[in-house]
Order: C-alpha cells, then sequence, then structure tokens
C-alpha cells in the first residue's frame, strides 16, 4: 500500500501532473484513473461509472440564446422560435428536465466513486462531492467582469424574455426600445461564448477544482482507516462539472432510478431523505472559507437546514477553522444544485469572497493557491463528518 498524498501533493498532481482538464477530454480521464488507482492503493473499493457528456456549457446556451435572438425579429413563425428558447432556457435552468443534456452528450466522460462502509449498522448515506474537471478562460470571466457575472446572466435571461414577447414589444416604442437592447444583449452574450471557444485556454484548476478533489481524496484515505460509527460515506468524484454539472447529472438520475425500482418488501429507500451530500468546490483559494446557504444563479435553492446546523456547529467549535456561513454565491452552479433542485440534501464548502480569485483563469495555479485554506477545509470535512455521524445534521 503506498503511502498516502497529502493534500498539496493531490493538487499538484492534478494541476501539475495532468494539468487542464477539459469536460471529456483526455486529461479528464487521465485525472480520473489517477484517483482511482490512488485510493486502491489506500484501501478504498473504487468503481469508475462511465457516461455521455458534452465539454463546454457554451453548447447549450448558444441554442438558446440564438434561438431567442432569432426569434425576437419578424417573420411568419419567427416568434416559436424565440418561445422555444425560452422553454428550452427555463427547464435547463431549473436542473431537473433537462431537453438539451441528452441530444448533446456525444462524448465520453466519467464518475469515480469510492464507497467506505461503516463500522457499524449503516443509519445514513454521506456523499462527499467534487470535480475532476476544470474550466476554460474567457472575457466573461475577467476579474473586472466577475462583480457583474450574475447580473449578466439574469439580464440574459429578461432579454430572451423579450424576444418571446417581440410581437407585443414591436406595438409602442418604448418595448421597440426594449426589444432592440434585448437583441444587443443576447448578440453579445453569443459573442462572449464564441471569444471563450475561440480565444480562451483550458486552465489548470488549481483551486476549481483540484483543491475541492483533493480535500476529498484525503478524507477517503483516512476513512478506510478509521470508518465513521453508522454513517455509510460515497466519494463522489464527478466528470463534466464545468460543462453543465453532467457527472452530478448522472450520478442523480441513478440515484432517482434506484430509488424509484427498490424492493417491493420493506421501506425502499428515498435518496432526498437518507442521503446527505457535502460539496467541496474550490476550497484552497486566498479567501474567507464558507459554506453557502444558498445556490443557483437565477433560480435560488436554500441548503439543507440539518447540514446548515452541522456547520454551524463546527463554526462554534471550531472558531479558528475560520468557517462562515454565506447567502452570496460567487461561482456558477455546484454539483450539489441539482440534489437541492430535485429536493435533496446538500451543502456546499467554496473558499470565496464578492468573487472567487483566479476564477476561471490561466492564474488559477499551485503558486496562487492559499495552503492554509486548504488544509483548514480539510479539517472541516473531518469536523462536518463527526457531526454527521453523531446525528448533528438528522431531520
Amino acid at each position: 500500500m503506498k503511502a498516502a498524498l497529502e493534500p498539496l501533493d493531490w493538487v499538484c498532481l492534478l494541476a501539475e501532473e495532468v494539468g487542464p482538464r477539459r469536460p471529456t477530454g483526455e486529461s479528464e480521464r487521465r485525472a480520473a484513473e489517477l484517483v482511482r488507482s490512488r485510493l486502491e492503493d489506500a484501501g478504498c473499493a473504487v468503481s469508475v461509472a462511465p457516461f455521455r457528456g458534452y465539454s463546454t456549457f457554451a453548447a447549450p446556451h448558444a441554442i438558446t440564446t440564438a434561438l431567442a435572438l432569432a426569434g425576437s425579429f419578424p417573420g411568419r413563425g419567427r416568434s416559436l422560435l424565440a418561445w422555444k428558447g425560452l422553454g428550452l432556457a427555463a427547464a435547463e435552468d431549473g436542473l431537473r428536465v433537462r431537453p438539451l443534456l441528452r441530444p448533446l452528450s456525444r462524448r465520453h466522460s466519467q464518475n469515480v466513486v469510492a464507497r467506505i462502509e461503516p463500522a457499524g449498522e449503516a443509519v445514513r448515506t454521506l456523499c462527499l462531492v467534487c470535480h475532476l474537471d476544470s474550466s476554460r478562460s474567457g472575457l466573461i470571466f475577467h476579474p473586472r467582469a466577475l462583480p457583474w457575472l450574475h447580473g449578466v446572466i439574469a439580464l440574459q435571461g429578461a432579454a430572451i424574455v423579450a424576444a418571446a414577447a417581440a410581437p407585443l414589444l414591436r406595438r409602442g416604442g418604448l418595448g421597440r426600445l426594449a426589444l432592440w437592447a434585448a437583441r444587443a444583449l443576447l448578440a453579445g452574450i453569443l459573442g462572449l461564448l464564441a471569444e471563450r471557444e475561440v480565444r480562451g485556454v483550458d486552465v489548470p484548476g488549481a483551486n476549481d477544482n483540484a483543491s475541492g478533489a483533493a480535500a476529498v481524496a484525503t478524507l477517503a484515505s483516512e476513512l478506510v482507516a478509521e470508518p465513521l460509527g453508522s454513517t455509510g460515506v460515497v466519494c463522489l468524484f464527478t466528470g463534466c462539472e464545468e460543462s453543465g454539472l453532467i457527472g452530478a447529472d448522472a450520478f442523480i438520475s441513478a440515484l432517482q432510478h434506484e430509488s424509484s425500482s427498490g424492493p417491493g418488501t420493506g421501506r425502499s429507500p428515498d435518496w432526498r431523505r437518507d442521503w446527505l451530500f457535502l460539496n467541496f468546490d474550490g476550497v484552497g483559494a486566498p479567501a474567507p472559507l464558507r459554506y453557502l446557504r444558498r445556490e443557483g444563479i437565477v433560480r435560488k435553492w436554500s441548503a439543507d437546514g440539518g447540514l446548515v446546523r452541522a456547520a454551524e456547529g463546527v463554526a462554534s467549535r471550531r472558531p479558528e477553522l475560520g468557517l462562515e456561513g454565506s447567502d452570496h454565491n460567487a461561482g456558477l452552479t455546484y454539483d450539489t444544485t441539482p440534489v437541492l433542485a430535485r429536493g435533496g440534501r446538500a451543502l456546499t464548502l467554496s473558499a470565496q469572497g464578492d468573487t472567487i480569485p483566479n476564477y476561471h483563469s490561466p492564474t488559477d495555479t499551485v503558486e496562487n493557491l492559499d495552503p492554509d485554506v486548504l488544509l483548514r477545509a480539510v479539517e472541516v470535512g473531518r469536523e462536518m463528518l463527526a457531526a454527521i455521524d453523531g446525528g448533528e445534521a438528522d431531520a
């Protein structure tokens, strides 16, 4: 059995030895294989769950935006295009029914899943979540643009609604002005998406999210040696998070299928009640370490009350860890956002202030991490494991 890696060693392995890990790409696959191999060496029972995904979130966003823009102009049947774009955008934003996910998912990706059984009878299951892939840079993620990112996305949604209402807006002067503004914004969004694909570069992703993978892998190695008493732990390393939470969607869909087709005798397992999800996403940035009480961009979902209560307890008992609660989400969506959208129980840990340092940037390197924040995040993970196993998050 090989010696367990330290958290910063995990980050170096993923961000430097593997490097940028584009969704569905060869480097993402290599990262998954390295994590699987290292966790097996540590004694974990590990499996690789393949699924199909796509390489960039530009694909679904470009489709809905282009449909809305095309449908905003006069012409027979054009308004139907805008309404189709609106319907697709609303469904995708809801993270429950995703009409573009299946037809766009043509390329291979994978989740890595490690399972650690409890020492005693399992009362609950805790899923520690992180993603292995990294993002791509672009003007939309320029540091000066980050404070406005959520606002721009909200305006994009409003512009799509305006495009669907184009036949009504064209009847008045102010309506026509609003419609032209909506068209300009939609065209600008398409330009930003194209710029990211053409001029952007795949980033090392040391903080986002080699740091989260390092935290989960470290905790997994420790749990093999000393499992929890009554909590089974699943460590989920997803692929294709940066292109649309596709790995998380695949995992949750499989859980839903298991729940709906459970044994006919006794109580069928209900993942919404029996599973808890604790997500580590960007936990090494030089920023405050926070648990997020709300997730989502336009549509918002509240984190699970029991997990928030457990995090509050950790923050109170261990003030030196610097853990804070926040209602502000400086990033986009997370692997736990679809869990919350489907009625599950989840909480995300992330190092962030008003924005996230080096977010989706070539500067997201090991040198720009704060090792102290990463180590404190791992310690918060240990404390959360103990609190959850002690029943502090039970409903």
